[in-house]
């Protein structure tokens, strides 16, 4: 198994899945990910964190295709609807599929959008979601008679602009990366975020964490 490091907030040798591995602070990324023998190392893999990082501006790049789990070829420029038909299990029981981007009407509005179906296996849920600057949100979710939402919120941080420990917010939602892990090779393993969603009340309630993984996509939802 491969030798991981944390991207987090504090520094903590831990033993995770029997592999050893650090956290370590938001302002060590940079020199994680500027050295010269860094840079040198982007070219072998689109998910290395030099080719992540910006070390100009000293914020993350989240590709879009983290959370589809499609494949990425390190293009941080192309359109965010990028093509998706895959499959994964949220929690190893949740078989969950993504495919698209198709067109759709929103009978609420008329408007004509491309989305990503994204639907349990068992036919339980079926949900739309779209891209926008800062990631990838819901704009359909068939539970409870139907719902609609409006463009521009996240559900996924993806993009660029973003920083371990600092909150961005997305219309009503509102996302904080709170893990970043690398394996061996500087490549990106893993991510983790909290998300809110703002109330009637206008509180942001903190309603799951959850994890990604490249190739794969979503890995793990945790209920707050």
């Amino acid at each position: 198994m491969k030798k991981s490091v944390f991207l987090a907030l504090i520094i903590i040798p831990i033993i995770l899945s029997g592999c050893n591995s650090t956290q370590v602070k938001q302002n060590n990324i940079y020199d994680l990910s500027c050295s010269s023998e860094m840079q040198t190392e982007r070219e072998k893999s689109p998910w290395h964190i030099s080719n992540l990082y910006d070390c100009q501006k000293k914020e993350l790049f989240i590709p879009y295709q983290l959370w589809s789990g499609a494949k990425w070829d390190g293009n941080k420029n192309t359109s965010c609807m990028h093509g998706a038909d895959t499959a994964f299990y949220v929690n190893g029981t949740s078989g969950t599929t993504i495919k698209g981007p198709k067109k759709w009407v929103n009978p609420k509005t008329q408007e004509v959008i491309e989305v990503w179906f994204r639907e349990k296996m068992n036919g339980s849920k079926q949900q739309y979601f779209t891209c926008n600057k800062k990631g990838i949100g819901r704009v359909f979710d068939s539970r409870n008679g139907g719902r609609y939402y409006q463009q521009g919120r996240c559900k996924f941080p993806a993009g660029y602009g973003w920083e371990i420990g600092k909150q961005r917010k997305c219309l009503d939602t509102a996302i904080e990366v709170t893990k970043l892990e690398l394996d061996s090779e500087n490549n990106l393993s893993g991510l983790e975020f909290k998300w809110w969603y703002k109330n009637s009340n206008g509180s942001y309630i903190h309603d799951h964490t959850y994890r990604y993984e490249p190739n794969v996509g979503s890995v793990n939802a945790w209920k707050q």
